[in-house]
């Protein structure tokens, strides 16, 4: 369970106090995929590194499974929104450098990245190095790689803006499957409304100056999702209501 509590950020700039964010309550069940909404300059980004460990909030706390986060750890991941991989490893090499890095021995980490490639359709492409994959490959090795980690909680910053339209899509299907067979707890920043509906339990729409919770809508929507879904009735539905949120967010 990831348990966000009372979360507040302020910045000091040129003598004044900035507040962006909070305070912000929210808590996350295991195994939950929660994606967030909301305008430009709301925070969702700065909540999100507060909850990597990153950032420290000024007041408030984080617990994941009632451990208090106040850095960077192991049990929460991260995948940005460019692909973070060394370039001068190949792509079985970067997913087997955080598994080397727990001190098992470089076969046993070439061993188990195997494995992880194999969970995000790379198989194929181990030897290649991340100048020679598309953005999509990249974006997926760069997710087998923080899976290698075994965190409890992943972290994903709009990992796949940068992506064309079909490829977004075929991503976010590879995404679904990887989490539906891991059991991870998922927190995903967006600032697609048909993305955020699509891969969330409940999507929590942010807004305001500073940032908080506007509403965290549950989406009823069956699982395994496909292209199908989008096709949904309610799909229009949640798209009507949560852009209207937004936009009404984005003026206020």
């Amino acid at each position: 369970m990831l348990e966000i509590k009372s979360i507040v950020k302020k910045y000091k700039r040129k003598g004044h106090v900035f507040h962006a964010l909070g305070p912000v309550d929210l808590t996350i069940k295991q195994g939950e995929f929660i994606t967030i909404l909301g305008p430009s300059g709301c925070g969702k980004t700065t909540l999100l590194h507060i909850l990597g460990g990153f950032d420290q909030a000024t007041s408030g706390g984080i617990q994941v499974n009632g451990r208090p986060i106040d850095g960077p750890t192991r049990k929460v991941g991260m995948v940005f929104q460019e692909a973070t991989l060394f370039p001068w490893k190949t792509v079985l090499q970067n997913i087997a450098w955080p598994i080397e890095q727990t001190g098992a021995s470089k076969g046993e980490a070439l061993e188990a990245a195997t494995e992880y490639l194999d969970k995000v359709g790379l198989h194929r492409f181990g030897k290649a190095y991340p100048s020679e994959l598309s953005g999509g490959m990249r974006q997926r090795a760069a997710l087998a790689r923080t899976l290698a980690m075994k965190p409890e909680v992943l972290l994903m910053d709009e990992p796949f803006g940068a992506l064309d339209a079909q490829t977004r899509e075929e991503m976010q299907e590879e995404l679904t499957r990887v989490w539906q067979t891991s059991g991870l707890t998922v927190v995903f920043i967006t600032h697609d409304i048909p993305e955020a509906i699509f891969l969330g339990d409940r999507v929590v729409v942010l807004g305001g100056k500073p940032g908080t919770v506007i509403e965290d809508c549950r989406i009823e929507l069956p699982r395994p999702r496909n292209a199908e879904t989008k096709m949904d009735p309610k799909v229009l539905e949640y798209r009507a209501h949560l852009g209207n949120l937004v936009r009404h967010a984005a003026t206020n």
